[in-house]
Order: structure tokens, then sequence, then C-alpha cells
């Protein structure tokens, strides 16, 4: 660092000193003035820029203005010019580049802005009320079962059942001593086959892990369709190959009791139903009668009126209807509104061989397909003993109508 020297000091200095002093002082008056000058021009480099800056943001400003006010007849600024002139000359040169640049004016936003994977699909951006129980189309309730007298079996291949028949002779009275009147019968016993019930579907491993509330609600599907399938044909099924015999099948047709013949004047539902318990209960069963109706009795049975429009419900009905004498009444979908049965149901039999069972596994090329196969399936018999065949009746609601109605002259 160069230090300067008071006058006592430079007049203590030789010749020689002194000479070495004035070469140092020049050397740093250089340096001083070199950084000087590099000070002041970097400063006016620095001053030249910003006012460069502002120029042409000014510039730009008032092109841009003029642009979208003045006549395109206008003189063009030189900023714009410029931009223009090399734009079009880097585009003549480069062919295999273009570059467009759009000023538009910004407008409302609104939900359309929010654009979801297809027209009106799903957006998470939205808030979103997603409701996660799977609908289904209804199905009507299984009304058989609880009526009838179901048997848990499991293992059974075949059932059997016994009847006497053929019963002869009676008891008497007699004088002391005479000889006693006697009776026999036969014991005819009958084979009832079983027949099988299932479904079965299949599942990828995929789907099964991510969607599992899938796999529940179609498990919970299958399993209704095994159980309505067996509903339907405790019925109406045939007995006809692989078919359950039904209630329909096995109950006997309607037999007008002599004594109601052409009885009842006017004759309604009310008087139909009666008219079949009481051939029930002349056959002597005791047990408890129901009468399955179509749903549209319900109302039916609710809408009688007598000439005046007021509505009539018998003394022997319940006010909910209900009930009929000592005849329950229940409605379901499954029996035409045409028909209908009435009986001790209690005397038709299921037995269930073996019950609903769940299997899963692969068959063919599941494996290799990702594929996961899947069934239910139940094994079951129906049967009624020919003795209790009286105890149900099946039958046409005209033509128990026509059997019982007043015949006019």
């Amino acid at each position: 660092m160069f230090i300067y020297k008071k006058t006592e000091e430079l007049e203590a200095l030789t010749a020689e000193q002194l000479d070495a002093y004035k070469v140092e002082l020049k050397a740093h008056e250089t340096s001083e003035l070199n950084k000087s000058i590099s000070e002041a021009t970097q400063k006016a480099i620095n001053d030249a820029k910003e006012t460069l800056k502002t120029f042409l943001a000014t510039e730009v400003s008032n092109q841009l203005l003029e642009q979208g006010q003045a006549d395109k007849s206008e003189k063009e600024g030189q900023f714009v010019a410029f931009a223009k002139k090399n734009s079009t000359e880097f585009e003549e040169s480069n062919k295999y580049y273009r570059a467009d640049m759009t000023i538009k004016a910004a407008a409302l936003m609104t939900t359309a802005n929010v654009l979801p994977n297809v027209a009106g699909g799903f957006s998470p951006l939205f808030g979103n009320y997603i409701d996660t129980e799977i609908g289904h189309t209804p199905k009507p309730d299984n009304i058989i079962l609880p009526l009838i007298t179901v048997k848990n079996q499991p293992g059974t291949e075949s059932i059997w059942y016994s009847d006497r028949v053929n019963e002869d002779g009676d008891a008497e009275f007699i004088a002391e001593g005479a000889l006693k009147p006697l009776a026999d019968a036969d014991y005819q016993t009958s084979k009832a086959p079983v027949k099988e019930v299932a479904v079965r579907w299949k599942f990828t491993k995929r789907l099964m892990a991510h969607a599992p509330s899938v796999v529940v609600d179609f498990a919970e599907h299958a399993n209704e369709l095994v159980e309505q399938k067996i509903d339907d044909q405790l019925l109406n099924g045939t007995g006809v190959g692989n078919n359950l015999t039904g209630l329909e099948t096995i109950a006997s047709a309607f037999i007008v009791p002599t004594q109601l013949a052409g009885y009842y004047a006017d004759a309604n539902i009310y008087d139909a139903i009666m008219a079949i318990a009481t051939q029930v209960r002349l056959a002597n069963f005791k047990g408890s009668l129901t009468t399955v109706l179509n749903t549209v009795w319900m109302a039916k049975m609710k809408g009688i009126k007598n000439v005046d429009g007021d509505y009539i419900i018998p003394p022997f009905v319940s006010p909910d209807g209900t009930m009929v004498g000592d005849v329950k009444v229940v409605f379901s979908n499954k029996i035409p509104d045409t028909d209908i049965l009435v009986g001790d149901l209690k005397k038709f039999n299921l037995v269930m061989a073996e019950n609903i069972t769940y299997d899963e596994g692969y068959e063919n090329d599941d494996f290799s397909k990702n594929l996961v196969s899947k069934k239910l399936e139940a094994f079951m018999g129906t049967y009624i003993k020919s003795s209790d065949a009286g105890a149900i009746v099946y039958d046409a609601i005209a033509d128990v109508l026509t059997d019982i109605e007043v015949v006019t002259p």
C-alpha cells in the first residue's frame, strides 16, 4: 500500500530514495486514475442500460396502444418495425419453425372452466357427493318358504314317505259276545326326487382386489337368485324334468260343497275365500289356513262398494283385510291375479338335502386368464302325502265364483 510522506520526511531522504519515492508516487496516481475511470465507465454503462430498458418498455406500450387504436396504415414505431422485420426474416430463413403469439382478452371463469374427463363426466376438482350404495332392480318377496314346512336333512339323496291308504271297515256298536267288526288298511311308501338349483359367475382377480363392494353385492345378488328360484318353484314348479313339484301342481281343484253351490248372491272374493276354506274344513283338516292372492287384490278387496258408493267390509273380515274369518290372507306378486291358493300350507313339505353352499376355484383356463369361478348350489325335494292332498286348493277365481254364485233365472 502506498503511503504519502510529509515534507520533513522527504527532506530526510537521499537522492536515490527520493527518486524511488517519485516512481512509486507516479505509479500510485496512475492506478487511482484508472480506477476512477473504470468506475465512471461502469456507471455510465449501467445508466445507459436502465435508460434503454425504460425506453423499450415505453416504446412497446406505445406501439401496442397504437396498433389497437390507430389505423393500420399509420406508421409503426421503430422498435415494433424492427421486431417484425426480424420475425419475418427468421421465419423465411427457417421453414421448420413456426411461432405464433396471440394476445386474448381474459374472460369470466365459471364451472365450465373445470373440464371433466369426458363431457358430463367426473372431476375431482368439484365438490362431489358420491352415493356408495349400489342400486338394483327390486325382487318380489319370498312368500311360500315361510308358509310351508321346511326340513333340513343334509346328505339326503332320496326322499321317502309313507301313507296309510285303502282304509276299510269301521268300529260298530255290537251285542255282547258278537263278532267284532274287522278293519284293515294298506301302507303305501312313495319316493320324491331331489332336485338341484345352482348359479355361477366369474370375476377377474383385479376386479376382486380393486372393487370389493362389487364382489360382495354380486354375491348377495346370486344368493337372492337362488332363493327366488326356489320360492318360485315351490309355487308353480311342474315337477317335470329338473323342476320341483310346486303347490300349483299338487293342490286339489275347488269342488264346491253341495250346500254352497249357487248359494251366494253377487259373490265376491270374500265369498270365494270362505267357500274354499269350507271345502278344506269339510275334509277334516284342522290346521291354520292361509290364502295367497296377487298384490292387486290388496286394493280390490278394500275397494268393494255398495250401489250407493259406500265401502263394504264384511263383519268377519279384519279392518286391514289380512283375516277373512279364520283364514290368513297374504299378498304376493308371484301368483297370477286370476288365481287363488287356500289351505293348510304346512302340509306341503320341502326337504333341504343340502343347504345353499358356496364354492370358488379355477376351471378350464381360469388360472391363465386371472379369473376365479364362483358358484352357489342347493339340493332339495318337495312332497305332500296323498292323504293330505285335500288340505290345499288352487284354482281360478272366476271358476270359484261361477260355482258359488246364485244362478239368475
